[in-house]
């Protein structure tokens, strides 16, 4: 049937007013998301030092990230995305920049660079940066919430790491530490291969060598069926590479990680006690269980903590020295590793490796420090008796005599430590265990 024109002016009138009808609900959507209307901007807390704010209907974004005090001042880096036609964005960011959230001149200034680069009439970038810096002083304020102990899960029979007669905590950081020459670094990919072969995802973070050189040790430790290790090349102090490393271990999901080494990865003096506080910060933003390697100093007393501040050895929740023994052959190292902290449960008992170099392959075979006499001299009188009686019970005087100690040290050691010695008839002494 033909429309006639009446019927068509009517239809022509009717489509327009649905046009102006969707124009005004548009725009109405659009004052709704610049007046800040609860419904249209959605705020979360993504990680401990970073927010978001997301204004939906506008299709804008505000992230803040790395969070710091300065002069009682709140910094962070500012990255805002916008989606609007004809906006100046380079890979969807109008803008990344340091931005100051205490600073009231500091949203004027942002808002007239957001508001030129947007390109679009009628945004209130004022306001949206006033609610951004609201909500996150807010949160900031508040802080974390006290929760109930009670409340909260019992760690795991899993949370902890135990590879190659090691214990090594699985949320926390731990170190290993030791002299130049020690093997340590080597020591550490291998812990890390056998951790990967076991389905856990790891990572190296490194600043003393090249991904080449472990590459290389990696194919001498497991052959041409090298685990998956990934590498991280750092050349800036740990507090400046922080932000990289995690955004490699959120998106990798690494599980663990080795840093190598501290004196390295400092922003300052290894003696300070800030420097420590602040590298143990940045490894907790990063996030993922940790081994750290580290040195020592020389002198008297160096074995018993990692060189600079007493921080290192008190902000680790488990530390190793690892010594190693004057080299029987050019291709053989007896290296020992001996537990001085363990904040998590007991202290394992020391254990050590024989690292074999040949031509092609590097071979790490479990052994007893014990068994070593220069390396059995880091041993307590305790676990040099407990060896040394495997063999069967013995006199006090001829303990004394192959362990080169006083007898009564002997007897001490004996009448302390029940669960491990018994004094048989006769005078002799075996293990307890042994004997029952």
């Amino acid at each position: 049937m033909k429309e006639t024109v009446p019927v068509r002016k009517a239809r022509i009138e009717a489509e327009r007013l649905d046009e102006i009808g969707d124009e005004i609900e548009e725009r109405v959507s659009e004052r709704a998301a610049i007046q800040g209307e609860p419904q249209s901007n959605r705020f979360e807390q993504v990680s401990e030092d970073r927010y978001r704010l997301v204004l939906t209907a506008l299709g804008i974004t505000f992230e803040i990230d790395r969070l710091r005090r300065d002069h009682n001042e709140l910094i962070g880096e500012l990255a805002v995305r916008c989606a609007l036609a004809g906006a100046r964005t380079y890979d969807g960011n109008l803008s990344i920049a340091d931005f100051n959230l205490s600073s009231a001149r500091a949203r004027a200034d942002r808002a007239k660079l957001l508001a030129g680069r947007a390109q679009v009439e009628g945004l209130d970038w004022t306001g949206f940066l006033e609610e951004l810096c609201q909500r996150v002083l807010a949160a900031e304020r508040r802080g974390q919430p006290a929760v109930d102990l009670r409340d909260l899960k019992r760690p795991g029979p899993d949370d902890a790491i135990h590879i190659d007669g090691l214990t090594l905590p699985r949320r926390h950081p731990g170190m290993i530490y030791g002299d130049g020459g020690a093997a340590k670094s080597y020591m550490a990919l291998h812990l890390l291969g056998h951790l990967a072969q076991q389905g856990m995802i790891v990572a190296l973070f490194d600043w003393e060598l090249a991904g080449e050189d472990h590459r290389d040790r990696l194919e001498r430790l497991f052959g041409e069926a090298m685990p998956k290790i990934l590498y991280a090349r750092c050349e800036r102090p740990l507090v400046y590479e922080a932000d990289r490393l995690r955004r490699i271990v959120r998106e990798s999901g690494v599980d663990y990680a080795v840093y190598d080494s501290v004196a390295f990865a400092c922003d300052g003096p290894p003696e300070s006690a800030e420097v420590a506080a602040r590298y143990f910060r940045a490894v907790r933003q990063i996030g993922c269980g940790s081994l750290h390697v580290a040195h020592i100093t020389k002198g008297d007393g160096a074995e018993e903590k990692p060189f600079g501040s007493v921080f290192w050895h008190n902000g680790a929740r488990a530390t190793y020295f690892a010594r190693i023994a004057e080299a029987a052959t050019e291709r053989i190292l007896d290296v020992a590793l001996y537990p001085k902290k363990a904040n998590l449960g007991r202290p394992g008992a020391p254990t050590g490796f024989e690292i074999l170099f040949t031509d092609t392959r590097t071979i790490f075979k479990r052994t007893n420090p014990a068994d070593n006499a220069e390396l059995a001299s880091g041993l307590s009188l305790r676990q040099r008796m407990t060896h040394l009686l495997r063999g069967g019970a013995m006199s006090i005087e001829s303990v004394a005599s192959e362990l080169d100690a006083k007898q009564e040290t002997v007897r001490r050691t004996v009448s302390r430590n029940t669960r491990s010695f018994v004094v048989l008839d006769g005078g002799k002494v075996g293990l307890a265990q042994r004997v029952t």
